[in-house]
């Protein structure tokens, strides 16, 4: 919404400009606001490319560390899944922050969600194990040393949230989709179908 109405304040001061027959004097306000508020919309792109890159960062650190034993140590705990987790820390969402319409639509407790823990999903082909758990161990591995990505997830969200408080917005997701179809995001919530959903086949995976 926020850059829907920067793009139409921008049109409007270009059709004043035509419309209008202003001296320079006059047209000087106008032209250091549009100066702006592009500068500013770039800063946030550039801000959305560098916490991209950094994520992608993070996780490849993590593919570095998959065989330590710390990995291994993180992953015995386990990673929740969207499906049938209780989270640690989970509370009801606000309805300013997201509407679920299988949750009440926005009324009483909208849905539960957790900002401290990242939750793993796979398309339900790939879960043939106990619990609709992966069996494959390429599955398995990725699960346990994407774990390792969640602290950056986690303080990432914290900074996104005070950040975009600024322009009346909430922060979107943390996520990483991998090659072999698992899904990893935060804040974690329940997923309204459980195994639909396939990161490979989502327009922003490449």
């Amino acid at each position: 919404a926020f850059f829907f109405t920067m793009i139409l304040g921008i049109i409007r001061v270009a059709a004043a400009l035509l419309l209008v027959p202003l001296t320079q004097r006059h047209l000087q306000p106008f032209a250091h606001a549009r100066a702006d508020a592009e500068n500013e919309v770039k800063l946030i792109l550039q801000r959305i490319e560098e916490d991209t890159l950094k994520l992608r960062d993070e996780v490849e650190n993590a593919y570095t560390q998959r065989c330590s034993i710390e990995t291994l140590s993180q992953c015995s705990r386990g990673s929740f899944n969207g499906c049938s987790s209780v989270f640690p820390n989970q509370q009801c969402m606000a309805a300013d922050e997201l509407v679920v319409e299988a949750c009440g639509g926005g009324g009483g407790c909208n849905a539960l969600w957790d900002k401290t823990t990242s939750i793993v999903s796979i398309p339900s082909a790939l879960a043939q194990g106990k619990d609709d758990n992966p069996t494959d161990p390429e599955l398995i591995e990725t699960a346990c040393y994407t774990l390792l990505a969640e602290d950056y997830m986690r303080t990432k969200y914290e900074n996104d949230e005070i950040f975009w408080d600024s322009y009346n917005v909430q922060p979107s997701w943390t996520y990483f989709g991998a090659h072999n179809g698992l899904f990893r995001k935060l804040p974690g919530t329940v997923d309204e179908e459980c195994g639909n959903y396939d990161p490979r086949l989502r327009p922003w995976f490449v």
